[in-house]
C-alpha cells in the first residue's frame, strides 16, 4: 500500500475522488431529509427512488457499451462537470427565488443518483487499466476508505449545517467540490489502450447480452457476485428507510441522521483498511462470507431495537459488512473480468442490482405506508440472508480457473 501511495496518480486521484464524494455525499444526505420533512414527502421519496433506480436500469446498456468504446478519463471528467452543472443551476434558482421547490429537490437527487451512475463503472474501468494487477487488493481497500472518509466528513458536515445554512449555500459549496474533483482529474496521464479500430459495432442491448453471455459461461462466479451484492442492494435501499426511522420511529432531529451516517461511515472505513489484510491471508469468499454475517447483525438491531445509540452501532456494523463485502467482490471482478469488457460486465451486473433494488425498494415503500421503517429493515433480513446462502452454496467457483 506504501508503493501505491508514493505513486502520484494514486494520490491525485484519491484527492479527487474525496473531495467530489464530500460534495455529492452532503447532497444526497441533505435533500432526502428535506423531502421527508414535507406532507406526504415520504411516499414521494418512495417513488422518486425506484423511478430514478428505473430509468438508470434502463440507461445502464447504452453507457456500459459507451464506456467501452471511449476514453474512461473523459468519463470520469463528465460526471464531474454533469454535478458541478445541475447542483449550481439548482442552488442559483433557489436562491433568486428564495425556496427549494419539491421538484427542485427531486431533481438534485436524481442528479446525484446519475452521477453516482456514471461514475462508479468508469472510475473502476480508469483504475483496472491504469495500475497493474498485483495492486488490486490494495486498490479496492484504498478507493472504500477515501469514498467512507468522504462519506463520514459529508455526514458531520450535514449534521451540522442542516437548519443552520441556507440550502443554496450548501449546494454552491457541493458544486465547487465537483469542479475541484474534475480539475485534478484532468492532469492524471492516461492512455485508452482499450480502443482499437477493428472493434465491431453493436448496439447497447447487444452490448448488454455480450456482457449477459460472458457471466452465463461462469454461473457459479456469477452467482457468487450476486449473492455477496445483497448488503449494497439493502443499504440502497436502507437510504429511502434511514430518514424515515431517524423521523417516525426514533423521533429524533436532522444530527442524529448525520451522525448515523458518519457510524456508516466510519464501519466501511475499518472494512477498507482491515479487508486488503483479510484477503491477503484468507480467500475472497471466507471474507465475504464473514462480512454478511455482520451486515445481518447490524439489521437485526435496527428492527429489534429503538434506540439513538442501538441505531449508530448498527449502522457502524451495516458500514463494515456492505464495505468489507464490496472490497472482496471487487477484487475478484478485477482480477476475472478482462478490461476490454469488464464495461458491459459491470452493466450487466448494474442491470441485476437494479432489479433487485426496485423489487426491495417497492417492498419498502408498501411496509413503510402498511407499519413501519423498523420492519422494513427486519424484512430485509431475509434478503440479505438468501444472498449469504448463495455466496456460500457457491463460494468454491473463485477456487476454479475462470472459463477461457
Amino acid at each position: 500500500m506504501k508503493e501505491l501511495l508514493r505513486d502520484f496518480r494514486m494520490r491525485r486521484l484519491l484527492l479527487a475522488n474525496i473531495t467530489g464524494s464530500i460534495g455529492s455525499g452532503i447532497t444526497i444526505i441533505a435533500v432526502p431529509w428535506l423531502l421527508v420533512q414535507r406532507e406526504g414527502g415520504d411516499r414521494l421519496y418512495g417513488f422518486l427512488t425506484v423511478a430514478t433506480t428505473i430509468t438508470l436500469f434502463l440507461l445502464a446498456p447504452y453507457y456500459g457499451m459507451w464506456l467501452d468504446r471511449h476514453s474512461r478519463k473523459f468519463a470520469l471528467l463528465g460526471g464531474e462537470l454533469l454535478g458541478a452543472t445541475a447542483t449550481l443551476t439548482m442552488a442559483l434558482w433557489i436562491a433568486f427565488t428564495g425556496q427549494a421547490a419539491t421538484w427542485q429537490l427531486m431533481t438534485l437527487y436524481a442528479t446525484g443518483m446519475l452521477y453516482y451512475t456514471l461514475h462508479f463503472p468508469a472510475k473502476w474501468a480508469f483504475i483496472q487499466q491504469v495500475f497493474e494487477k498485483r495492486h488490486y487488493r490494495q486498490l479496492m481497500g484504498l478507493m472504500e476508505v477515501q469514498g467512507q472518509v468522504a462519506s463520514l466528513t459529508a455526514g458531520g458536515v450535514a449534521s451540522v449545517l442542516l437548519g443552520v445554512v441556507p440550502f443554496h449555500y450548501i449546494l454552491i459549496f457541493d458544486a465547487g467540490t465537483y469542479l475541484f474533483s474534475f480539475a485534478i482529474q484532468s492532469t492524471l496521464p492516461y492512455q485508452a489502450t482499450h480502443l482499437t479500430a477493428d472493434r465491431p459495432k453493436t448496439n447497447a442491448w447487444a452490448s448488454l447480452t455480450e456482457g449477459l453471455n460472458w457471466l452465463r459461461q461462469r454461473p457459479r462466479f456469477t452467482l457468487w457476485v450476486v449473492g455477496v451484492s445483497a448488503p449494497f442492494v439493502a443499504v440502497m435501499t436502507g437510504n429511502y428507510l434511514f430518514p424515515i426511522y431517524v423521523q417516525d420511529i426514533l423521533h429524533a432531529p436532522a444530527a442524529v441522521f448525520g451522525r448515523g451516517e458518519m457510524a456508516f461511515a466510519l464501519g466501511a472505513i475499518i472494512a477498507g483498511l482491515l479487508s486488503p489484510r483479510l484477503l491477503a491471508g484468507l480467500t475472497p469468499a471466507r471474507v465475504a462470507l464473514g462480512m454478511l454475517v455482520l451486515f445481518i447483525i447490524g439489521l437485526v438491531l435496527l428492527g429489534s431495537q429503538r434506540s439513538v445509540l442501538v441505531f449508530y452501532v448498527a449502522l457502524l456494523l451495516l458500514g463494515l459488512g456492505n464495505a468489507g463485502s464490496r472490497v472482496a467482490r471487487g477484487s475478484v471482478i478485477l482480477h476475472e473480468v478482462p478490461n476490454a469488457i469488464i464495461g458491459r460486465v459491470n452493466v450487466a451486473f448494474t442491470v441485476i442490482d437494479r432489479l433487485l433494488r426496485t423489487l426491495m425498494q417497492f417492498g419498502a415503500i408498501y411496509v413503510v405506508v402498511r407499519a413501519d421503517a423498523a420492519l422494513a429493515f427486519t424484512s430485509l433480513v431475509a434478503f440479505v440472508t438468501l444472498g449469504l446462502g448463495v455466496a456460500w452454496f457457491t463460494r468454491r467457483a473463485l477456487r476454479e480457473p475462470a472459463p477461457a
